[in-house]
């Protein structure tokens, strides 16, 4: 699909962990012909450190670090499509297991029918002020119609820890614990959870609420910027604030995850729009699990199957390809496979080439010649135009 310059083709590829830190095995300083080429043809800049904001995702909309402060409740009733009372508090609801007074994660995720039955069942704990949303395998989200104090633990805090220690405290804190409760009788006495007991599977019986907080205001994005953009990523948390910034977020089943991140389909779809934002999280994931292999393949697919498909497209069209690599957002990294705790960004568009001598490597992070940048500036500027940049 060709572009007028009214109409150029912007796609933005966030992929932060490409970059080791210290004296780390570099995963990138090996034969990438697409990243090579885009680098040498395009612009290059460092990336500064990413700050500690409470909502990281939102940088990389392009908008300010002190811009969007919502918790993760918030994040994942929007990602879910509800748009409860504007006066009500939202919780993130981890599916969990209970067992001998811990609380710990699954070790294998449920089936998507069995997520159906237990959340069909979870509904009978709803009340008159407390409901349950369905999500998606281990993540869901509930609604408080009020407002309050309460202090609650994360779930990944809570995972493999005697529960009783963590317990919600705070305004609400009686009915908070009569739904946790209620949660491990009535789930344990599922046939599904019956029968994994009996298979020596650990049971789905527990709903775990925390990260609450209530939805704010944040710009229309799509409003403020002229168009809306389409956003692609695995990430529930970006998927709830793209749909408050008044931008679409793609199906994040057709997205993949980890290893399984559908790479070229990616680039088709991209290839197929005005404007796309795709954050890709598996190279920082490979880190955090000490998979230097896995990590050391992914590269090579990502300039395969993605990179290269979008590069002909800015050699051949009126098209703009931007790819920032930043430091994880979450801090994921093992202490044997840090991340650089600052990136590099590259961008080409169609018209007159660069020829910058510097690599798309860790060598270029100490590189005093080299322009030093924000991330959230830098993805606002690359959504912009040609005609309207300044």
């Amino acid at each position: 699909m060709e572009f007028s310059i009214l109409h150029m083709r912007r796609t933005i590829l966030i992929v932060p962990g490409l970059l080791s830190a210290g004296e780390g095995d570099s995963f990138i300083r090996q034969s990438l012909p697409a990243l090579s080429l885009l680098t040498e043809l395009g612009t290059l800049r460092k990336l500064t450190t990413i700050p500690d904001v409470q909502t990281p995702e939102a940088l990389l909309l392009g908008y300010r670090p002190d811009l969007v402060k919502m918790n993760q409740g918030p994040l994942t009733v929007s990602a879910l499509g509800f748009d409860p009372p504007k006066r009500s508090t939202h919780f993130h609801l981890s599916l969990m297991s209970f067992h001998d007074g811990v609380a710990s994660f699954p070790p294998v995720l449920p089936q998507p029918d069995e997520v159906d039955e237990l959340l069909y069942a979870a509904k009978r704990l709803d009340t008159k002020r407390l409901t349950i949303l369905k999500g998606e395998d281990l993540d869901h989200a509930m609604v408080w119609e009020s407002l309050g104090d309460l202090g609650t633990t994360p779930a990944g805090k809570v995972d493999g820890q005697p529960m009783a220690q963590y317990l919600p405290e705070g305004d609400g804190e009686p009915a908070f614990r009569r739904l946790i409760d209620d949660s491990i009788n009535f789930l344990s006495s599922l046939e599904l959870n019956a029968r994994r007991l009996d298979e020596g599977l650990p049971p789905f019986n527990l709903l775990w609420p925390w990260g609450q907080g209530v939805r704010t205001e944040v710009p229309n994005l799509a409003f403020t910027r002229g168009e809306p953009a389409m956003v692609e990523s695995s990430s529930m948390r970006l998927a709830g604030l793209t749909r408050l910034a008044g931008y679409k977020h793609a199906d994040r089943n057709a997205f993949g995850r980890g290893l399984g991140t559908k790479l070229r389909a990616i680039a088709d779809r991209a290839l197929n729009r005005p404007l796309t934002i795709v954050y890709i999280d598996a190279a920082a994931e490979l880190r955090s699990r000490n998979k230097p292999e896995e990590l050391d393949w992914f590269v090579r697919e990502l300039n395969r199957e993605l990179l290269q498909p979008l590069l002909d497209d800015v050699l051949k069209n009126n098209a703009r390809l931007s790819l920032f690599s930043p430091a994880p957002l979450a801090g994921l990294g093992s202490p044997d496979m840090p991340a650089s705790p600052t990136g590099l960004a590259a961008a080409l568009e169609s018209g007159p080439r660069g020829n910058n001598p510097y690599p798309f490597d860790e060598r270029s992070l100490d590189e005093r010649t080299i322009p030093s940048t924000d991330l959230w500036s830098q993805i606002e500027s690359a959504t912009t135009l040609p005609e309207f940049e300044s």
